[in-house]
């Protein structure tokens, strides 16, 4: 308040006129209500008039949430140890905020054509935002946690497992005699929920889901109807509990 030449009052009356535009009366702040939340005696204030003062007082989210005591940097990490029993998808505001990434920043000569030692070719390295970076790729990028009873995908993603799944990669590629680790591996929503599998198409052009053949299932099949691809997955990163040692060595 006091680096934007704020008083209480104009704090009382930008909270009105948001109300207003809002038409969400919980979004008014009185001068006794600013003054408790400033000395403290409310910990927990509502969630409208929380995001009126990130508005009035241009706040992020994150800074909000530092000022009520809360660590906002925590919640990947501690979002990921809440294990699932069915897989789902990791929200993407989550995934980026709050994390920091080093990039390099390459010499103006630099040429990746050739093969060569990376480092000579680096002039410095940058800690960058995550969330920033996360505008070049668009929304199209989904983070998947596999749950903790889903199997399908054992052992190359067992249970726990974090994936990378790209939406624009959804087309079921003719069968190949390729491993299970250089198959495609697809992210998709069932009539029992959502898994990440193997697919192919059978021969009356239905969706085959095909289980990797050390996990346990059979192989199943669905009109495409039944059952969509959401997308490819592009990435994996394992888990470190001891209790999928077996799968990870």
């Amino acid at each position: 308040m006091e680096l934007l030449d704020l008083s209480y009052q104009d704090v009382v009356l930008q909270s009105r006129r948001l109300a207003a535009r809002h038409s969400n009366e919980s979004m008014r702040i009185g001068k006794s209500t600013l003054g408790n939340i400033i000395s403290g005696s409310i910990r927990q204030p509502s969630g409208a008039k929380l995001d009126s003062l990130r508005m009035i007082l241009r706040l992020s989210r994150a800074d909000i949430d530092k000022a009520l005591g809360l660590q906002p940097d925590r919640r990947l990490a501690e979002q990921l140890e809440m294990r699932s029993p069915r897989t789902h998808e990791v929200a993407l505001d989550e995934v980026t905020q709050q994390r920091l990434v080093t990039v390099p920043i390459l010499r103006a000569d630099a040429d990746l054509n050739e093969t060569q030692i990376f480092d000579a070719l680096v002039q410095d390295w940058a800690s960058i935002e995550v969330e920033y970076l996360s505008q070049f790729y668009g929304p199209h990028l989904v983070y998947v946690i596999i749950g903790e009873h889903d199997s399908y995908s054992s052992p190359v993603a067992p249970p726990g497992t974090r994936v990378l799944v790209n939406t624009f990669l959804t087309n079921i590629d003719p069968k190949e005699n390729l491993s299970y680790h250089e198959r495609a591996l697809f992210y998709v929503l069932t009539p029992r929920g959502f898994t990440c599998s193997y697919l192919e198409k059978s021969a009356s052009g239905n969706i085959v889901l095909v289980p990797h053949p050390l996990s346990g299932h059979i192989r199943e099949e669905f009109s495409f109807s039944e059952v969509k691809i959401i997308g490819q997955v592009v990435g994996l990163l394992f888990p470190q509990s001891t209790d999928y040692a077996h799968y990870t060595d």
